[in-house]
């Protein structure tokens, strides 16, 4: 596939990226993906640490739910995973496997993301295998305990700029502050507990995807 034509279908497609929690007290995963999917979110990321071999009705479960609505599934950290449920690809932080390892497992046609959190990871990264990134903390977040530091909406700018693939905002963003990610040039923005950890996740869900522009499924 043509990298210019993949990269203007991916813009449209991280546009609202929902990341599963599986932290004490969060709905069940499989109902997180339910709600954002309903909301409009066009990408799902299946994102389980501590994933066993009992795991895998759940995560078959969310790969039907995804096929099902268009939307794309991306395996966090497992590639071995993302290759058994024919998921779309990966995302990969700068401590898992690498892209390239990732690509030569997954196909030419799968996507692999990864995470740089600025300019000076951007740049001794190997971009050639992936196909988009996940930049942030945007903003302050407790989704994440190893989080690194703020970035802050400029930080977010500064590697859009500095990036030759579309970018996906991530940290503590919320329906009031995804459209200023956008304004920075992000093609979408990554949201977890934004949602998953909200009194009401449905109607969270809905207003983030007012603010993205994001139709609701008919």
């Amino acid at each position: 596939m043509d990298r210019d034509f993949k990269d203007r279908c991916l813009r449209t497609r991280l546009r609202f990226y929902f990341i599963t929690d599986h932290g004490p007290g969060c709905p069940d995963p499989v109902r997180q993906v339910k709600i954002a999917l309903e909301a409009g979110a066009t990408a799902v990321q299946y994102r389980n640490k501590a994933f066993v071999l009992g795991d895998w009705d759940q995560a078959r479960a969310i790969r039907k739910l995804c096929k099902r609505a268009g939307a794309l599934l991306l395996i966090n950290d497992h590639v071995l995973l993302a290759k058994a449920l024919g998921a779309d690809g990966v995302h990969l932080g700068q401590g898992d496997c690498p892209p390239g390892l990732a690509r030569s497992i997954l196909g030419p046609e799968a996507i692999v993301g990864l995470s740089v959190s600025n300019r000076q990871e951007l740049a001794k990264s190997d971009l050639a295998p992936c196909d988009y990134i996940g930049s942030g903390p945007v903003f302050a977040t407790s989704s994440k305990a190893d989080a690194k530091p703020v970035r802050g909406p400029q930080g977010l700018a500064r590697v859009v700029a500095a990036s030759p693939l579309p970018v996906v905002a991530i940290g503590g963003i919320t329906a009031a502050t995804a459209g200023e990610c956008l304004r920075q040039g992000a093609a979408g923005v990554a949201v977890i507990s934004h949602i998953t950890r909200a009194k009401s996740p449905e109607a969270r869900a809905a207003a983030l995807a007012k603010a993205l522009g994001v139709e609701k499924p008919a």
